[in-house]
């Protein structure tokens, strides 16, 4: 039994931390975690089902007893970014995220050791965000190479003459000597094109030890140990934007590490009501050094911090209906939570680009702690689903998932490369136990398609300059698991 746990633990970690992730659900964050809390649309901060439970509150493990389960889900978000930068002689480019698929493995594992003390470990992807626009091998689908190059332009030392925002410049006096290295610059940068994304993973793994103090009432606690991976490509022309151009783009995977801690109770009233809390710490994450100069505070990217609660009522002993309201705090987050540029402050970058090349003059320069980011609020997730046990060997469930997307129209930009604007999510599933210590769980989810739309408009000097940016994306995803219980 040790050894195959052993086995089953070790194999689970390397592989989700190796599996790429795309935007997940409620901001980036997955909806549920395992097959069962996926069936019910997340609701299970007093309704744990399976050693995943520590996922969502360690204090339901209680009463789960000694079993351990894995499963794979495959989630498919289309997602689909516009820029159109016709207004200032630019072009408008559309593109589909050209990365679909992926495989997301979870594992956990609870062990009863007393009447009062059960211990779990939990290995769980969290979430992460993802888009591949364009095709590298054919070279085009830069969403904003495409959309703002052509506007751009030329000086009066290049064939054809003034042109664009450089010959705009140039004829409120700026000379065409200083802008004509920082434009040959932009234009011989290789991360310009030809494809544009980003990728980034994280998961979770917590071991959790419960305490029940009685038959109706427990407490769950345990650190969290976070890994992520990041990487960038085809973010050349925000290279101008930041105070460590040499690190926003192009560096290929960067990994981190970090720490938190998750608290949690359970408590039964009644028999017939269960109710529970959870929280869980900002995961202090080490910095991305090779992208310090994209994020915030020189490469930094926290986990937010979480909590919630939850009721379960069990109307009968077949029927239990499960409730949760949680709060995401990305607000504390400031490479995610720090606001985009404004469409003057957007012109001025550029502006800035041009005749000087040194972005770190900008006082919202990438990579400063005041630095551009993606503009994300923090967000209430309320969820509810219904588990029905129909007989001993067939259970079956179903819930609904609603959250705000995180950010608003006029971060719609930045967040081409992070488009998580899904607010509906419905799923169904069930369980099939073909013996007394085994079950195989089935859980389908469907985000409905939303997606936000921008004007930005200039004001001042850049009266009559706009350009326009869309997010769209829905997703579908599908997951199975098998138990041993024991």
């Amino acid at each position: 039994m040790k050894r195959i746990l052993s086995t089953l633990t070790s194999a689970a970690v390397a592989a989700v931390l190796l599996s790429p992730l795309a935007n997940a659900t409620n901001g980036y964050f997955k909806i549920g975690g395992g097959a069962k809390n996926k069936g019910l649309a997340g609701a299970g901060i007093a309704y744990g089902q399976d050693a995943l439970a520590g996922a969502t509150n360690p204090a339901t493990l209680a009463g789960i007893g000694t079993r351990i389960d894995g499963g794979l889900e495959i989630f498919k978000p289309k997602r689909r970014g516009v820029v159109d930068a016709t207004r200032i002689g630019g072009a408008r480019s559309e593109e589909k995220s050209r990365s679909n698929t992926y495989l997301i493995p979870q594992f956990g594992t609870a062990k009863v050791v007393n009447d009062k003390i059960t211990l779990g470990l939990a290995v769980t992807a969290n979430g992460g965000m993802n888009t591949r626009y364009g095709d590298a091998d054919a070279g085009n689908g830069n969403i904003y190479t495409d959309a703002f190059a052509p506007a751009i332009g030329f000086t009066s030392s290049f064939p054809g003459g003034p042109s664009g925002f450089a010959g705009l410049l140039e004829s409120q006096g700026v000379p065409a000597s200083a802008i004509d290295p920082n434009l040959i610059a932009l234009g011989m940068n290789p991360n310009i094109t030809p494809a544009l994304g980003i990728n980034l993973a994280q998961a979770l793994i917590t071991p959790t030890i419960t305490y029940k103090f009685n038959d109706n009432h427990a407490v769950g606690f345990g650190p969290v140990i976070g890994w992520q991976r990041f990487r960038a490509y085809g973010l050349g022309l925000f290279q101008a934007f930041s105070d460590r151009p040499d690190k926003v783009t192009n560096n290929g995977n960067d990994n981190s590490v970090g720490y938190g801690a998750r608290i949690g109770y359970q408590g039964t009233f009644f028999d017939m009501f269960s109710v529970g809390a959870v929280a869980t710490s900002k995961i202090y994450m080490d910095k991305f050094d090779d992208y310090a100069g994209l994020f915030a505070e020189q490469g930094d990217f926290d986990i937010p911090a979480t909590f919630g609660g939850g009721l379960a009522i069990h109307f009968t002993p077949r029927l239990t209906v499960a409730a949760d309201v949680s709060r995401i705090m990305y607000s504390d987050v400031d490479s995610m939570s720090n606001k985009g540029p404004t469409a003057d402050e957007f012109f001025a970058a550029f502006a800035n680009a041009l005749i000087t090349g040194n972005g770190s003059l900008l006082p919202n320069a990438l990579g400063k702690n005041d630095g551009w980011g993606f503009g994300w609020d923090d967000i209430w997730v309320y969820k509810i689903g219904v588990d029905y046990a129909y007989s001993n060997k067939w259970t079956f469930r179903t819930g609904f998932n609603y959250a705000e997307v995180p950010f608003d129209d006029d971060q719609a930009l930045f967040n081409v490369l992070a488009p998580a604007v899904v607010e509906k999510h419905v799923t169904a599933g069930f369980t099939y136990s073909p013996g007394q210590n085994s079950e195989i769980t089935v859980a389908y989810m469907h985000a409905f398609r939303n997606n936000i739309d921008n004007t930005y408009t200039g004001s001042g000097n850049f009266t009559g300059f706009s350009y326009g940016a869309k997010n769209d994306m829905y997703q579908n995803s599908i997951e199975a698991s098998y138990a041993w219980k024991f």
